[in-house]
């Protein structure tokens, strides 16, 4: 028996780990992953040969929790076209083909300027990690902070009551969840456990999501402006900051849709 829970009332997508949010009307699951999910990334260098896109762990990449300016960079990757643009504000940065090695490195080094410039980055005192390098095909999902990746997921109302704990609006994108539902009691999601329908796909909750210091920067400025992680310890009640929950897809593919009703089975 299939009990109704709530709807999809957003989803979202990140192309290029850390980097720009990209709004969807729908996500295509496949092998326990969303398509052109954490596709690229920009690692050290001395983490690893340019054409090494194997799993690794967040704190070898520019990522939020330690560059936190980032978040001003518009980044967009076209998955027809794969070309990736870089904008600040209206100017474009950097743009070319993940396909040519020349544009790869153009790509790189506008980040690295980029990165360089700002009062908190992991370049000062570490000439071993440049250049950056840009890893990734553009089509396999394999830059999540989990090497297992799923699909993660809160809700309208257990981010409406952080909200109220703070007495301030937190932008929801700041947590870089895929799927965010309405319908359910604040943190309700954090208690669920078995398994889950949403569209046409099955999922498994596997666990709910530990937060870092990466939730502590506004998606907008690239500051950070609030001390998420102390403030979730204290308004849900959980003994480390938790918010959100992560899924494992069961079916080899599915789609999710804004609209999808999420039910229990």
């Amino acid at each position: 028996m299939t009990k109704k829970i709530s709807k999809v009332i957003e989803l979202y997508r990140h192309p290029v780990k850390s980097f720009t949010p990209e709004r969807r009307d729908a996500l295509q699951v496949s092998n326990g992953k969303i398509e052109g999910d954490r596709v690229l990334a920009f690692r050290f260098a001395d983490k690893g040969a340019p054409d090494d896109f194997s799993w690794q762990k967040k704190h070898n990449f520019v990522a939020l929790v330690n560059t936190p300016g980032i978040s001003r960079l518009g980044m967009r990757f076209d998955t027809d076209s794969r070309i990736l643009s870089l904008k600040l504000g209206r100017e474009l940065l950097a743009s070319g083909s993940i396909d040519l090695e020349e544009d790869r490195s153009d790509l790189s080094e506008a980040v690295s300027e980029f990165v360089s410039s700002l009062e908190i980055n992991p370049l000062v005192g570490h000439p071993e990690r440049l250049p950056l390098n840009l890893i990734g095909d553009g089509r396999q999902a394999l830059f999540h902070d989990s090497e297992i990746g799923g699909v993660t997921l809160h809700s309208s109302e257990s981010l409406a009551a952080l909200q109220v704990f703070l007495g301030a609006d937190v932008d929801g994108r700041r947590f870089r969840t895929n799927v965010v539902i309405s319908g359910v009691e604040a943190w309700e999601e954090l208690s669920w456990n078995g398994r889950l329908i949403i569209g046409n796909g099955e999922y498994e909750v596997e666990k709910n999501v530990t937060r870092c210091l990466a939730t502590h920067v506004n998606p907008l400025d690239g500051y950070r402006d609030h001390e998420i992680m102390k403030s979730l310890i204290e308004a849900n009640q959980f003994k480390i900051p938790t918010f959100a929950i992560r899924l494992k897809p069961l079916n080899v593919d599915a789609v999710i849709r804004a609209g999808d009703v999420v039910s229990t089975r």
